[in-house]
């Protein structure tokens, strides 16, 4: 089984998928926790070029290739053989993120993405997306970079216009695709929202 994991920066996805992590393995059950970008030596090569705030020249469609690039090297990698060996895969964000961010935030048709989405990008079989208002978001990070004395990278430095396209966007994944792209409300205690993810979870893998 697949699930990813989706939200804007500062949601608390990455920590909720440890969360559940812990939980599965407790349970028995075999994980493998990745993410895109960087879940290949591959992949955490382009991840420095694509999150570098210095590479302010980089225009939108080579982002989105490089995205690409990572996400297919990382389903051939790590994503298939983990499903053929019977394990759970948890990947922080996956393709919806390319759709969102790519494609609403930076406002480009990808309809050319489609023939490789067909053939090459295996669907999520559960999408959990942790739904932050963007102001929330900028909080978390601004508190972040001040508590562990970093700066906001490259995708984490756009604006607030930006954010609230990409936001949009989920929403509208949410809608179309109920039964897969499921929203938890990111506003709350971490215990809380743990236990949220596992009744949504658990269920389906029948324990």
């Amino acid at each position: 089984m697949l699930i990813t994991f989706e939200g804007i920066d500062a949601s608390g996805k990455t920590t909720q998928m440890e969360l559940l992590s812990r939980t599965l393995e407790e349970k028995g059950y075999q994980v493998v926790n990745t993410r895109q970008p960087g879940g290949t030596s591959i992949g955490r090569r382009i991840r420095q070029i694509l999150l570098n705030p210095e590479n302010v020249e980089m225009v939108p469609e080579t982002e989105v290739l490089l995205y690409m690039a990572d996400r297919i090297q990382h389903i051939k990698e790590i994503i298939e053989p983990a499903l053929s060996r019977g394990q759970i895969v948890l990947c922080d964000r996956y393709h919806d993120a390319t759709m969102a961010y790519q494609g609403a935030g930076r406002q480009l048709d990808l309809g050319w993405l489609t023939p490789l989405q067909s053939n090459l990008i295996r669907e999520p079989d559960l999408t959990l997306w942790f739904d932050l208002s963007v102001e929330a978001s900028q909080d978390r990070l601004q508190k972040r970079n001040e508590n562990q004395n970093v700066e906001n990278c490259r995708l984490e430095s756009e604006d607030i216009v930006f954010f609230n396209r990409v936001r949009k966007a989920y929403a509208g994944f949410a809608a179309n695709e109920p039964g897969r792209f499921i929203r938890l409300d990111a506003i709350g205690e971490i215990p809380e929202i743990q236990r949220r993810v596992e009744s949504i979870v658990l269920p389906k893998l029948g324990k």
